[in-house]
C-alpha cells in the first residue's frame, strides 16, 4: 500500500470511526477454500459468477478473478475469505461491511460509496472494482458458491466452518483426572509414583538426586525414562494434559485479563528455562539436595493437599505468585522458566509425531485462530499474515491441541515426522502482492 494512501486511511479514520468487528463472536467461519495444485486457470468459476452465480440469468461484475502466470504455468483464484478480522470492515468509512453471525462478511451497497479503501485493506485484495468502477465482492451465493459447483477439478471447495468440539472436553477431563490423582491419591509423592509395578518419577528431580548425592541409581532413571519415552512418542502431552499446575494456569487463564503488564525482554526468552534448570542442577550439587523441588510450583500443588502437605501456608502462596505472571503472557511460566519443561523439551525436539499448520485448506492471514488460542505463543501470527505456512517448533509445543480443535478448516493436524508434509512453507503468489500495489 503506497504511502498516500496509508495517509487517506488515517484522515479517513479520524473523520469516521471504522467499525468493530464482531468476528470472534461468531460460531462458524464459513468461505471458500483454494487449492492451488488442483487449479487449471480455466476461468469457468469466473464465467459462472458473472452469469449471476446462484442467481443464474442476471449477469454481473464477478465476485472471483483468477490471476495466472504464464511463465511459472500456476494460476491462483482471489476471492473474499470472509476473514475473522476482517480488515475491509475497519477500513470502510461508512460502515457498509458487517459480518453476521453466520460468519459471513457481507456489502450495503447502499452505503457503499465505491471509495476502493476496503480494497486496499484486504491482505489478498479480494474485493474487486468492475469496469464500471462499482466495488463488489463475494457473498458465498447464500451458502451455495456457484463457483464451487462449476469448478472441474476440485480446486475450489466450501466449508462451513466449524470448529471439533471433543478434544477441549476430552483434554479439562484428562487434566482434571490427572489433578485428583496427583493431588489427592498420591498426596505428597511429587518427584516419583508407583502405580502397580511401575515406577514413574520427575526427569528433573532424577537428575538434582544425580547432582545432589553424586551418584546415578538406575532404578530412578528407569522411572524417569518412562516420562521421557512417552514424550518422546507424543510430545510434551505431560504438560498439556497432565500437569496439575498446567491445569492451574488453564483455570487460571479463564478468568484473568492479560496483557496488563510485560516482562523485561531479557526475561522474556524461551532459552531461560534451561538456564533455570542448570542453576538448579548447579545448586542442587552445592547443598546437597534437591533445591528446585522445595520452590517446584508443580510440587508445590501436589504437596498442597492432605496430612502430608508440608508448610501449607507458606509454600502454597507459591502458587498465585507464579501465576500471577499470566497477567503478562499466557504460560508465562511454562514459557521462560519452568525446568521440567525445559528437560521434557530435549525429549520432544526428537518426537515422533508434529503439529502441522498450513495444509491446503488453510486460510492463513484470514483466520489465524490457531495463532490467538495457542497458549505457548509458538504460532507466529506475522507468518500467517504473510501466506506462510509456518513449521511449529515440537520443543515448545505441549500439545494441547488447542490449534487443531480451533481450526475450522481442519487446516491443522497432527502427523508423524516421518510423513511428508501438506504443505510447503512459503508466501502468496507475488501476483496478488503485484494487483494490491497496482491498486494502491
Amino acid at each position: 500500500m503506497s504511502k498516500n494512501m496509508n495517509l487517506k486511511l488515517e484522515r479517513m479514520s479520524d473523520l469516521f470511526p471504522p467499525a468493530k468487528a464482531s468476528a470472534r463472536a461468531a460460531k462458524s467461519a464459513p468461505g471458500v477454500v483454494f487449492d492451488p495444485k488442483r487449479c487449471t486457470g480455466c476461468g469457468l468459476c469466473e464465467a459462472v459468477c458473472a452469469s449471476g452465480g446462484a442467481e443464474q440469468g442476471k449477469p454481473r461484475a464477478p465476485r472471483v478473478h483468477v490471476l495466472r502466470d504464464a511463465e511459472a504455468g500456476s494460476s491462483f483464484a482471489v476471492l473474499c475469505q470472509h476473514c475473522l478480522d476482517p480488515q475491509c470492515m475497519k477500513a470502510c468509512p461508512n460502515g457498509a461491511l458487517s459480518k453476521g453471525k453466520d460468519g459471513v462478511v457481507r456489502m450495503d451497497k447502499g452505503l457503499c460509496v465505491n471509495c476502493g479503501l476496503c480494497m486496499n485493506a484486504c491482505p489478498e485484495a479480494a474485493p474487486l472494482r468492475s469496469a464500471e468502477g462499482e466495488v463488489v465482492k463475494c457473498d458465498l451465493c447464500g451458502g451455495q458458491p456457484a463457483c464451487v459447483e462449476a469448478c472441474p477439478n476440485g480446486a475450489l471447495s466450501y466449508t462451513k466452518g466449524r470448529r471439533s468440539l471433543w478434544i477441549a472436553p476430552l483434554r479439562w477431563l484428562c487434566q482434571l483426572i490427572s489433578f485428583f490423582l496427583l493431588i489427592v491419591v498420591f498426596t505428597g509423592t511429587v518427584c516419583a509414583i508407583n502405580i502397580a509395578t511401575l515406577d514413574i518419577a520427575c526427569p528433573f528431580g532424577v537428575l538434582q538426586n544425580v547432582f545432589s548425592g553424586k551418584f546415578i541409581l538406575l532404578t530412578t532413571v528407569a522411572a524417569a525414562l518412562v516420562l521421557m519415552g512417552l514424550t518422546v512418542v507424543f510430545g510434551r502431552v505431560f504438560c498439556g494434559w497432565v500437569c496439575p499446575f498446567g491445569f492451574v494456569l488453564d483455570l487460571v487463564d479463564k478468568v484473568i485479563p492479560h496483557r496488563l503488564f510485560r516482562l523485561p525482554s531479557f526475561l522474556r526468552h524461551r532459552l531461560n528455562k534451561y538456564g533455570v534448570g542448570a542453576g538448579s542442577l548447579a545448586a542442587a550439587g552445592a547443598v546437597s539436595t534437591q533445591a528446585f523441588c522445595t520452590v517446584c510450583p508443580i510440587g508445590t500443588v501436589c504437596r498442597s493437599y492432605g496430612l502430608n502437605s508440608v508448610m501449607a501456608g507458606a509454600e502454597a502462596a507459591l502458587i498465585p505468585a507464579v501465576a500471577a505472571l499470566d497477567l503478562g503472557e499466557r504460560r508465562s511460566w511454562c514459557r521462560y522458566f519452568c525446568p521440567v519443561g525445559a528437560t521434557l523439551a530435549l525429549a520432544a525436539k526428537v518426537g515422533l509425531v508434529r503439529i502441522e499448520i498450513g495444509a491446503p485448506r488453510c486460510k492463513k492471514f484470514s483466520c489465524m485462530r490457531c495463532a490467538s488460542v495457542c497458549p505457548m505463543g509458538i504460532i507466529p501470527e506475522e507468518q500467517l499474515v504473510q501466506g506462510v505456512s509456518p513449521r511449529i517448533d515440537m520443543s515448545e509445543c505441549i500439545m494441547c491441541l488447542r490449534c487443531v480443535s480451533a481450526c475450522p478448516h481442519n487446516a491443522a493436524t497432527v502427523r508423524f515426522r516421518w510423513q511428508k508434509r501438506k504443505a510447503v512453507p512459503g508466501q502468496l503468489p507475488t501476483a496478488c502482492a503485484a494487483q494490491k500495489e497496482d491498486k494502491a
